[in-house]
């Protein structure tokens, strides 16, 4: 599986000037800052670049862009989707404290969106059992099972900080890893039958499958309600067992 290729900013042909339903979403969990504009689950416009620490600097100066190449105006937006995490505790703050400050000067909804349902949303993989693996430092992961069936992806376990040799010795089913925890933990990895991986699938959260799933869910709220998702370590085990996603 090669990896896609990173163009920064991109544009939709075919724009629309209606205002209703008009999502900017956004994500800031990890190197890569991800913004993008969608109308009716169709992208108008989106930014998609690896900026390393830079996102206290570019999120605005990004999202002012992304919406100009979309032909909006800031009080065009009618809801926020951000992803909430896990990932980079100061990314994480950035995007959300940004959520905020915008939501209360457009008087609009904030809809958040765990980014490991961004990434299993955005993985060109095969059906079966899929999971993010992030490395969080610390012989831990980030991770969630998920079930792909055609377009179809289904959370089937809780969202989990963990060690990832208790992850993987606690699996019952075959499941296919991605994501930066890959490399780090390649011989853990070897040794467990059920553990399939690549570490060129392009596991980075999209802002695009951020506002996909928020315009899905629809669970709006508040802004001042609005956390980032911190995981708290805790052992596990991977079971048949569904959770509502």
């Amino acid at each position: 599986m090669g990896k896609k290729k990173r163009k920064g900013y991109l544009r939709s042909k075919n724009m629309s000037k209606k205002n209703s339903g008009k999502i900017l979403a956004f994500d800031t969990s990890t190197k890569m800052l991800s913004v993008a504009c969608l109308e009716k689950g169709e992208v108008k416009a989106c930014f998609h670049e690896d900026v390393g620490i830079g996102h206290s600097t570019l999120l605005i100066p990004t999202i002012g862009e992304t919406l100009r190449r979309a032909g909006w105006d800031k009080k065009d937006i009618g809801t926020l989707c951000v992803g909430l995490g896990p990932g980079s505790f100061t990314g994480l703050r950035i995007g959300v404290s940004a959520a905020k400050g915008l939501a209360a000067v457009l008087g609009c909804g904030v809809i958040g969106v765990p980014t490991m349902d961004a990434i299993a949303r955005n993985a060109g993989t095969s059906d079966g059992y899929i999971a993010p693996f992030l490395d969080a430092r610390k012989g831990k992961v980030y991770c969630c099972i998920y079930k792909k069936c055609g377009d179809r992806v289904e959370r089937v376990s809780d969202y989990m900080l963990v060690d990832a040799g208790s992850l993987l010795s606690g699996l019952k089913e075959k499941v296919f890893f991605f994501g930066d925890g890959v490399d780090k933990y390649k011989d853990e990895l070897d040794a467990c039958s059920l553990a399939e991986y690549d570490w060129e699938t392009d596991w980075y959260p999209s802002a695009t499958y951020v506002g996909q799933i928020g315009r899905e869910r629809g669970d709006i709220i508040n802004a001042e309600e609005l956390e980032p998702m911190y995981l708290h370590a805790k052992e596990c085990s991977i079971t048949r067992k569904q959770h509502s996603g």
